[in-house]
């Protein structure tokens, strides 16, 4: 192939990456459930950035105009870069705090993994994930995909458990009861401090999805509320995959996406009018099963701080499978606290990783 060739070539693969990647700069204001293909280009941000990046940098060392387009892809795109990957160095999160900081851990539990015990001859990491929770310092835990079993032939209580690590104040609310009630899954909030109110909403719960709950804590002469939240996620299950662990993309997988994608945005916008009417300083912790580049990234955020996007480095991947990439896990802190710091951990005992992050209480409100 001639050098002409291959520029044709070359400027042809530049249009096509360019313009798969410039609706993404848009995909946070959509809604429609009619535009919800938009959301598989989300899904594969970071993977397009590059590409325009590197089309734009081979383009500049040939000193030509073709730069221009990868160029102003990036220009529109710049807002959901800062979103995908905050241009900051690491730092240790330091382990020790100070009176006026609560810490939170957020964590989808995955039902405590005790459905893969089989796979292990019987050996759960349930006790491992609780002596982790210990380990963390930490003064609130939300945790999405909560498991409580009232029958201890099945499995033992994690409530009871879950108080003797230290947190005698909880707020459980079971979406979902099965086996006459022996099986109980949701959402839950442990306290070290008392909670003087607590509340739950169903939130257009799909299959799955929990709804959304809040409980008010009493820290320093403040109240402050915590909600916790998990919106619709795909539901993607083994069948969905390669033997090598791939994502196959078919009509069920499609399907699935398009399903939640719909949900999802209702539940962010539904979620939404409940937060605002919180009268308290608002934390909200959140497993939205969406990239932060997502209409209901965008809609449940609002004009909150993004934890990882203050103090957190890297693509903050909170999910062990699909991508390196994939950032849907999220704590939202109100401007008027602080974040001092912020951490995932990659554990292997869930298929999310656990979010801490230290939020300042400077002041008393009233």
């Amino acid at each position: 192939m001639n050098s002409s060739k291959l520029k044709k070539v070359f400027i042809v693969i530049t249009f096509i990456i360019c313009l798969s990647c410039i609706p993404t700069a848009f995909i946070r204001y959509i809604s429609s459930p009619a535009l919800w293909s938009f959301s598989i280009l989300g899904l594969i941000f970071p993977v397009l950035i590059m590409g325009v990046l590197i089309v734009f940098i081979i383009w500049v060392l040939k000193w030509s105009k073709w730069a221009m387009m990868p160029f102003f892809t990036l220009l529109m795109c710049w807002q959901q870069i800062s979103i995908v990957l905050p241009l900051r160095f690491r730092k240790d999160f330091q382990s020790i705090k100070d009176e006026q900081t609560l810490r939170i851990l957020s964590w989808n539990v995955s039902r405590w993994d005790e459905r893969n015990k089989l796979k292990r001859g019987g050996e759960g990491f349930r006790p491992l994930m609780l002596d982790f929770i210990e380990s963390t310092g930490a003064d609130i835990l939300c945790l999405q995909e909560f498991f409580e079993c009232t029958d201890p032939e099945f499995f033992a209580a994690n409530i009871p458990a879950l108080k003797q690590k230290g947190y005698p104040y909880y707020y459980f609310y079971p979406s979902s009861i099965i086996f006459d009630g022996k099986f109980q899954y949701g959402l839950c909030i442990f306290s070290k401090y008392p909670l003087v109110n607590s509340f739950a909403f169903e939130n257009l719960k799909g299959e799955h999805s929990e709804g959304i709950i809040f409980s008010d804590i009493v820290f320093k002469k403040n109240i402050i509320r915590i909600f916790n939240t998990h919106l619709e996620s795909p539901g993607l299950n083994k069948e969905n995959y390669s033997n090598e662990g791939k994502l196959n993309l078919s009509f069920s997988v499609f399907s699935k996406i398009k399903n939640s994608y719909k949900l999802r945005n209702l539940q962010a916008e539904q979620a939404k009018l409940h937060i605002d009417k919180s009268p308290f300083p608002t934390i909200i912790c959140a497993d939205l099963g969406d990239v932060p580049n997502s209409y209901a990234y965008t809609r449940l955020k609002s004009d909150y701080q993004d934890a990882f996007l203050k103090k957190g480095n890297g693509l903050g991947r909170t999910i062990s499978h699909l991508s390196q990439t994939l950032r849907i896990d999220y704590i939202f802190v109100q401007k008027k606290l602080e974040v001092k710091q912020f951490t995932i951990e990659h554990l292997p005992y869930s298929d999310h990783f656990p979010l801490i992050s230290d939020i300042v209480v400077r002041t008393t409100f009233r």
